[in-house]
């Protein structure tokens, strides 16, 4: 769904937001996603959105400009997990998760 038709549907700012980071930043999902299954691949059952993105951060800060204009904001911790697992069956139920605005389905907006 396009962010303008997101935004005429009285969508909440922070899946706006999260939808355009998503957009302008495609390689995140990817490597979150791919570091989950490298965690579940060594056993783990369940592990922690924010600290995968805190290594995230650390590993873009080292190969990356200080200046750069990349931020990662946490609000978007829940809507990638939710993400991250519906879009990969193996991985539901990985992240804990607690009730946030990331639940509403696009659906339901």
């Amino acid at each position: 769904m396009q962010l303008s038709l997101l935004a005429e549907l009285d969508v909440p700012d922070e899946l706006l937001k999260y939808e355009a980071f998503k957009e302008a930043n495609p390689w995140v999902l990817a490597r979150l996603t791919k570091m989950s299954y490298e965690l579940r691949d060594r056993g783990y059952q369940h592990y922690g959105m924010q600290a995968l993105v805190e290594v995230l951060r650390y590993d873009y800060a080292k190969t990356n400009d200080p200046s750069s204009e990349f931020k990662f904001n946490n609000n978007y911790c829940a809507f990638m997990a939710r993400e991250i697992m519906h879009k990969n069956p193996l991985l539901d139920g990985f992240f804990s998760i607690r009730k946030s605005i990331a639940d509403l389905s696009k659906d339901q907006l």
